[in-house]
């Protein structure tokens, strides 16, 4: 039995001194790394600072719709006979869009009393220069043919529905034999010369929204530009939110009317500000701190942090043009530091 013990122990005791030898390699690798630092300088990178254009931008969930754009209407209960254009067709103010039937009663009656009018009308004209009818008579028959006229033409525009504008057809909300009534919607012409986004704005934020502001869109890999065009100061109170608009120019490619889209609104601008990454910084008991690279050393710097885009921060104070700023490992420098700078934007300091 003592025998066997023996023999358990030594495997044991193999073990053991293996650990230790490691522990002394390393505990030497890292004396030597430490030495190598000591020596040459812990290995950063900096770049130097230099003014740039900071911005802040907000978020909108917008519709997108032409900014000149008619939907028309039925006006009477029907079966649409036809239709005369497709969504993406070019059309000229009062081109026949929409068909009824030709034979509907109010159309028909209409059609009657505009030609009985024009009838009457053209008989007392021809007694009138012979002076067979007092000028009274004659007042009063051009007063019913110009009526009968009128209620024509309505009744044959709600027969025959009409562009309201030239542009394009961006929806059409029936088809042939569909049944409608008074306030169906039929299509939509959209005049694509001028877009706008409308969106809405919180009590906090209409302060960093101004008119004439610059906003874009994002979409599929096609990015516009325009402008705040209106915000309004009165609240929706359904909303809870002033409404506001941005005017966009030009013809998007894959942005089309009535679509909802996203419109980033630039709430703030710098054009000489001092930035950097939030990886550049520390962040210690509430306050900010960077380290620059001055004379082979590293050098701590409190900062002033202010406003924020993404990752991005603006830096108010204590960072200023010229410096090379550090910009991997801050985590681990000291002040004071020995530093060799590679690959830096200002060249081996």
């Amino acid at each position: 039995m003592r025998i066997m013990k023996r023999i358990g122990i030594l495997p044991i005791a193999g073990v053991c001194l293996a650990l230790v030898a490691c522990s002394k390699s390393n505990s030497s690798d890292a004396k030597s790394m430490t030495q190598l630092y000591a020596d040459n300088g812990r290995p950063v990178t900096a770049r130097t600072l230099k003014p740039e254009t900071f911005t802040v931008s907000l978020d909108f969930p917008a519709e997108f719709r032409a900014r000149s754009q008619s939907t028309e209407y039925a006006k009477l209960s029907d079966v649409v006979r036809e239709i005369h254009a497709k969504v993406g067709d070019r059309v000229e103010q009062d081109q026949v869009i929409v068909s009824f039937s030709m034979d509907n009663s109010s159309y028909q009656q209409a059609k009657l009393q505009f030609q009985n009018a024009e009838t009457a009308y053209s008989r007392i004209q021809s007694l009138y220069k012979d002076n067979g009818v007092s000028k009274q008579d004659f007042d009063n028959a051009r007063t019913q043919y110009e009526l009968a006229r009128e209620g024509y033409k309505a009744a044959s525009d709600m027969i025959q529905v009409k562009a309201p504008i030239a542009g394009t057809v961006t929806q059409i909300n029936v088809r042939t034999s569909s049944n409608v009534s008074p306030g169906t919607a039929l299509f939509t012409i959209s005049n694509q010369d001028g877009f706008e986004a409308a969106f809405y704005v919180t009590a906090s934020e209409i302060q960093q929204i101004a008119v004439g502001a610059p906003c874009a869109i994002d979409y599929k890999g096609e990015r516009i530009v325009g402008r705040v065009s209106e915000v309004s100061l009165i609240m929706d109170p359904s909303k809870k939110a002033f409404p506001a608009k941005a005017f966009f120019a030009g013809k998007p490619r894959t942005i089309v009317s009535g679509m909802t889209v996203d419109v980033s609104v630039e709430a703030y601008r710098n054009a000489r500000a001092i930035t950097a990454a939030r990886s550049e910084l520390l962040n210690a008991d509430g306050a900010w701190y960077a380290f620059v690279a001055s004379d082979g050393v590293a050098r701590k710097k409190q900062v002033t942090a202010g406003k924020v885009s993404g990752l991005t921060y603006e830096i108010l104070s204590g960072l200023t043009s010229g410096d090379a700023l550090i910009e991997d490992g801050v985590q681990d420098l000291q002040d004071g530091d020995k530093i060799a700078v590679t690959d830096a934007s200002s060249g081996d300091q």
